[in-house]
């Protein structure tokens, strides 16, 4: 039985995705964990996030799909991690899934480690 999901990291996702929204990959950056941080510079992050969110154009909505809780990932430090599945609609692409990952660092807080569009 998967736990339910921690309604902190449902509110850490959605404000992490607003920025995101809005372009504002340096706060993208700074508001994710150590493991996402240590996988990029924040100039580098931005780039990358530019460069997959550019040609989508707008968010048209977002709905969340897939909601798990988890206790470990595979090739992933052990900890607690909630993965959430959003089905988006942008101008350009009328089906986009994003994947955010979220894992909960030493002081409690949900902090996103992964962010994934397909």
């Amino acid at each position: 039985m998967v736990a339910a999901i921690d309604a902190d990291a449902r509110e850490r996702a959605g404000r992490w995705l607003a920025l995101a929204d809005a372009g504002d990959a340096r706060a993208t950056w700074e508001a994710a964990g150590q493991v996402f941080q240590a996988a990029a510079t924040a100039d580098a992050w931005s780039e990358k996030l530019r460069a997959a969110r550019a040609p989508l154009g707008p968010l048209t909505s977002r709905v969340e799909a897939v909601a798990q809780r988890l206790h470990a990932l595979p090739d992933a430090p052990p900890g607690e991690y909630v993965v959430l599945q959003y089905h988006s609609v942008y101008d350009a692409r009328l089906a986009v899934v994003e994947t955010l990952t979220l894992q909960q660092d030493a002081a409690g807080e949900w902090r996103v480690v992964g962010y994934y569009l397909r």
